[in-house]
C-alpha cells in the first residue's frame, strides 16, 4: 500500500493513506490518517472470536474515519486487507456506494468474497460460491466461538461490495481473480496485477550465515517454518527429514522456539524482522523449498529467486505463478517424492547457473517500479487527473 501511495504522488495525484499499523514512522506519512486505537482493536478483536464476524466493529473509530473521508471527498477509495480488527466494514462499504466514489479492491487472499475466511483450499470447500454455512474452519482464521456467521458474512459480502456503482476488483495473482469470478463478485470488474517488490533489498546478497550456523560446506534447504511443521505438512517434512543425505541440511526460518531440536538435519531459526537479513538467508541457501498448499502469491518464493536462489514449491493455488519452470518449479501439490526429487536436482552448481536467471524472472514480472504503475494507469482510467 506504501509503495502505490508514494506512486502516485510521484504522479502528481494527491494521496492520502488511511492505516491501523505502520511499519514507517508516523511523521513520515504524508497525508496520512490513523483508524483506531488499542482499546477499540482488542475489543474488536475479542467480540470477533465470538461472533466469528471479523469487520463488523469499530463503529466509532468507523464513524469518526468516514467523516475525514467527507472532508478530503476522494475521487478514489482503494481498499487492501481489513481484516485486523480496526474498521466496520459494512459502513464503509455503503459509505462508498451512497457516495458513489470509485472503488478499487486489491485481493491478498480470499477474505472479500467469503464467508470470513482467508483461504480455503486446505479444507476443500467450495461453498463461498453460492452459500456459505457449516463453516469447516469455523474455529481457524477467525474463530467463531458461539455460533457459526459464515452464510451471513457472505450475504452482506454480496449485498454491500455489489451496490458500490464503480467497483474494480484486483488480484495480486491470476489465480485470485479467477476464482473471484466464481464468487458473488463475479459481475464486478475483475483483473490481476501482480505485487511488486523492492529489488534494491531482495538481491544477491554476500552472506557468511552459512559459515555463523556451522553448516558450511552442506546442501542448504531452506523454507518457512510454518508451512513445514504445520499439521498439513507431516508427511513431506517427514519424508524429507528420513530421505535428506547426511551432507544436506534443512533450515526452517520464523519458528517459534529456535532452541528445540527436531532432527539432526533440521536446523530451526527464529523470527528476523529486518528485510536485510532475510536476503542473506535466502542467498546462504541452495534451493528455497515451499511446501504452502494455499497462497494468493507467494512473497517468499519471489524474494527467494531476487535473491537468486532456485525455488521448489507445491503448485497449489497462486504459488505456481512464482516460478517459470526453467528456475524455478512447481510440482503437484502433496506429491512429496516429486517435490523430493525436484530439490535433488539442484545444488550449488546448479544454483551458481540459474541465478541470474532467477534474478531476471522476477526484474521483468515482479518489479514494484512497473507493477504498480499498473494502478496508477488503472486510476487515470478511473479518473481523468489534471
Amino acid at each position: 500500500m506504501a509503495d502505490i501511495w508514494q506512486r502516485s504522488i510521484d504522479n502528481g495525484i494527491d494521496a492520502s493513506v488511511a492505516y491501523s499499523i505502520a511499519g514507517i514512522p508516523k511523521e513520515k506519512i504524508i497525508n496520512g490518517y490513523h483508524i483506531g486505537n488499542p482499546i477499540d482493536e482488542k475489543s474488536h478483536a475479542l467480540l470477533s472470536r465470538i461472533s466469528g464476524k471479523q469487520g463488523y466493529f469499530s463503529i466509532l473509530s468507523t464513524k469518526r474515519f468516514l467523516r475525514h473521508l467527507n472532508e478530503i471527498r476522494p475521487d478514489i477509495v482503494h481498499l487492501h486487507n481489513l481484516h485486523s480488527n480496526y474498521i466496520n466494514l459494512n459502513s464503509l462499504l455503503h459509505y462508498l456506494a451512497e457516495h458513489d466514489i470509485a472503488t478499487v479492491i486489491t485481493m491478498h487472499d480470499c477474505w472479500y468474497y467469503t464467508g470470513g475466511c482467508f483461504h480455503y483450499t486446505n479444507a476443500g470447500c467450495n461453498r463461498w460460491q453460492s452459500n456459505c454455512g457449516q463453516c469447516p474452519k469455523r474455529f481457524q482464521d477467525t474463530p467463531a466461538y458461539l455460533c457459526d456467521s459464515s452464510a451471513r458474512i457472505l450475504k452482506d459480502r454480496e449485498k454491500y461490495l455489489t451496490a458500490i456503482p464503480r467497483l474494480y476488483i484486483v488480484g495480486c495473482s491470476k489465480w485470485v481473480a479467477e476464482e473471484a469470478r466464481k464468487s458473488v463478485l463475479k459481475h464486478c470488474n475483475i483483473r490481476h496485477i501482480y505485487n511488486g517488490f523492492d529489488l534494491a533489498v531482495f538481491k544477491p546478497s554476500p552472506s557468511d550465515m552459512a559459515n555463523q550456523l556451522g553448516i558450511k560446506g552442506k546442501k542448504i534447504l531452506l523454507g518457512p517454518a510454518s508451512k513445514w511443521l504445520s499439521e498439513v505438512n507431516k508427511l513431506t517434512f517427514k519424508y524429507f527429514v528420513e530421505a535428506m543425505p547426511s551432507d544436506c541440511v534443512l533450515v526452517l526460518f520464523g519458528a517459534k522456539n529456535n532452541q528445540q531440536t527436531i532432527a539432526d538435519n533440521v536446523m530451526l531459526y527464529g523470527y528476523t524482522h529486518s528485510r536485510e537479513e532475510m536476503a542473506q538467508l535466502y542467498s546462504m541457501a541452495d534451493v528455497f523449498v515451499n511446501c504452502s498448499r494455499e497462497d494468493t502469491l507467494s512473497s517468499l518464493n519471489l524474494e527467494a529467486q531476487a535473491c537468486g536462489t532456485p525455488v521448489v514449491t507445491y503448485e497449489a493455488t497462486g504459488s505456481k505463478e512464482t516460478v517459470d519452470g526453467k528456475c524455478g518449479f512447481a510440482v503437484e501439490t502433496g506429491n512429496v517424492n516429486r517435490l523430493f526429487e525436484c530439490v535433488k536436482l539442484i545444488d550449488s552448481n546448479v544454483k551458481a547457473k540459474h541465478s541470474a536467471a532467477c534474478r531476471k524472472w522476477i526484474e521483468n514480472n515482479f518489479n514494484k517500479e512497473k507493477n504498480y504503475q499498473l494502478y496508477i494507469d488503472l486510476y487515470k482510467e478511473i479518473v481523468h487527473f489534471e
